[in-house]
């Protein structure tokens, strides 16, 4: 599948802001729109502070704000709130079609996974990032990258991360986090995967349940078919009494792949946490990776 270049983003750009997982601390949102409005023109309607239990709004609410930011013309590009959870549950009515129609970057992590997936299938690219509600205390060098990032003007230098198994590939880069990614096993809304350099992060998450999603992951088909693996943060995974750690299950599912795995990428739930450019090319070889628009 072939993911043209989404509409231009720039600054002066307009961005439209939504929210389809969680509720999100109201003192961290203005304090990333403020940092935005310095570059970009931002809009979002009033709507977005809804709470219904542990959802920004109800499902009616969430879908809405993301068709209007979708078809509105005079949007650029789409940012989530936060993440959290109840982006999924949102798929079986984003229309494919209309995204593909559109073009549209959409940028975020975590739960946002799910429009990731969305997206991929519609040929769009989109941009696995910080979202707004971290983007105020961030330090300088990620708003930078952020930056870079959205508006497609990064110099792309390599990462050079451990080496779980050799080789080399190159392929569409692809994923985010785990557990949205084990959730989808099984339903039409799973990303394309043939031939993509697949990138996993998770948080919170125990090194048995780890196992568990990608044990069910395996069985399932998700590892047949692409090019290389890219391991990124998996915090707050304590190794329970037993002593096996996350670190330990990873070696055990990919030490002997029949492709190129590498881990220690700084991307997801931490501080310093590297955009991701969704749907454009990556490589991997000896242990660097390296993304091209």
């Amino acid at each position: 599948m072939a993911f043209q270049a989404t509409r231009p983003v720039g600054e002066g750009s307009k961005l439209a802001i939504v929210a389809p997982a969680g509720p999100f601390n109201l003192e961290a949102f203005e304090a990333g729109v403020s940092w935005l409005r310095e570059r970009y023109e931002i809009s979002y309607s009033e709507e977005i502070f809804s709470k219904c239990g542990y959802f920004a709004g109800t499902d009616e609410r969430r879908l809405a704000e993301i068709r209007n930011a979708v078809e509105d013309p005079e949007i650029d590009g789409i940012l989530c709130a936060r993440g959290g959870y109840g982006t999924t549950r949102l798929l079986p009515n984003i229309d494919i079609q209309s995204l593909a129609a559109a073009n549209k970057t959409i940028i975020g992590f975590s739960d946002i996974t799910a429009l990731h997936s969305a997206w991929a299938r519609a040929g769009v690219r989109s941009v696995h990032a910080p979202m707004v509600a971290a983007l105020g205390n961030a330090p300088e060098p990620v708003k930078n990258d952020w930056i870079e990032a959205v508006e497609g003007t990064g110099n792309h230098s390599p990462h050079q991360l451990e080496v779980l198994c050799r080789g080399s590939a190159s392929g569409r880069l692809s994923g985010g986090n785990l557990a949205v990614l084990a959730a989808l096993t099984g339903t039409p809304f799973m990303p394309p995967l043939e031939g993509t350099i697949l990138f996993l992060e998770d948080v919170g998450e125990r090194p048995y349940r780890i196992d568990r999603m990608l044990t069910s992951m395996a069985q399932s088909g998700w590892f047949q078919n692409i090019a290389g693996l890219v391991l990124g943060a998996f915090t707050e995974g304590d190794p329970g009494p037993d002593g096996v750690s996350i670190d330990n299950v990873l070696e055990d599912q990919f030490g002997c792949s029949p492709f190129p795995v590498v881990r220690g990428l700084s991307a997801g739930h931490v501080k310093d946490n590297v955009p991701l450019p969704f749907g454009s090319t990556a490589s991997v070889e000896n242990g660097q990776l390296l993304f091209a628009h």
